[in-house]
């Protein structure tokens, strides 16, 4: 029971860190002069984020 609610926890600040840090620093940074492989990389990190959390959330409860 200490396990989950430990994941809870850790999956609320992670999901937080996301909203608040992570994606408005990804989503504001100035791209201009990127070549187009890099926008595209810098375009898939806020998926590879979102999926990060997803995965918390399988794992937390047991699901993988």
């Amino acid at each position: 029971m200490g396990n989950m609610i430990g994941a809870i926890f850790g999956l609320t600040f992670g999901v937080i860190v996301l909203a608040n840090v992570f994606m408005p620093t990804v989503k504001g940074t100035n791209t201009t002069g990127w070549s187009t492989g890099e926008l595209a990389l810098w375009g898939v990190l806020g998926l590879v984020g979102v999926m990060g959390i997803a995965y918390g959330v399988a794992a937390a409860f047991g699901i993988v």
